[in-house]
């Protein structure tokens, strides 16, 4: 991508600094995140029992977003925007290059044409960036970590994806492996 003066952005992939809520277990964004979930809903005509059986949520768990007391996870967003018929984007390249979780135009706004800039947090994505090379949330730690090759980099983000869809029985092993598995094949020195 390239910005008004022709240069390559320098960005891409990065989180968008022009985020309007942070969201994820313990954000302070959270409240006013369910209460755009639950506009979204009322424009939507849905009530919150027809909402949660399309989305395949109880009506507790929806009640529980709407006040912000739980989030839903991004892989979740769009499935709501889908039963929603809201308008937005999940995981989308902002034509400055950078990486925006959820972009969604919110009905009690009016007319601005601006969209919500919404991002996620949670333990496996910054599991995930840490591993990519980014920065840690933590403000008082100051060293960015070596970036991966590429062939890393994808290497782990696959190893991620598969342990989100593997069993508990998978997942103990794999955790028992790489405590000492690993170790136990290693020849003596």
């Amino acid at each position: 991508m390239k910005d008004g003066d022709g240069h390559l952005e320098a960005h891409i992939g990065e989180p968008s600094p022009f985020v309007d809520m942070v969201v994820g277990p313990g954000e302070s964004d959270n409240g006013r995140f369910g209460g755009l979930l639950e506009r979204l809903r009322w424009k939507a005509g849905l009530s919150r029992a027809d909402a949660a059986t399309k989305l395949g949520f109880s009506s507790e768990y929806l009640r529980l977003m709407e006040v912000g007391k739980r989030t839903p996870a991004l892989g979740q967003m769009r499935n709501v925007l889908s039963a929603y018929g809201a308008v937005g984007a999940v995981e989308e390249i902002s034509p400055q290059g950078y990486r925006q979780d959820l972009l969604v135009f919110d009905p009690g706004d009016g007319d601005d044409g601006d969209p919500t800039v919404v991002e996620f947090t949670s333990r496996i994505r910054e599991a995930r960036r840490s591993a990519l090379g980014g920065l840690p949330d933590d403000d008082s730690q100051q060293t960015a970590y070596e970036r991966p090759a590429a062939s890393r980099a994808a290497e782990l983000g696959m190893v991620v994806s598969l342990l989100t869809r593997a069993d508990d029985a998978t997942l103990r092993k794999v955790r028992k492996f790489l405590e000492t598995g690993s170790r136990q094949a290693d020849p003596p020195p």
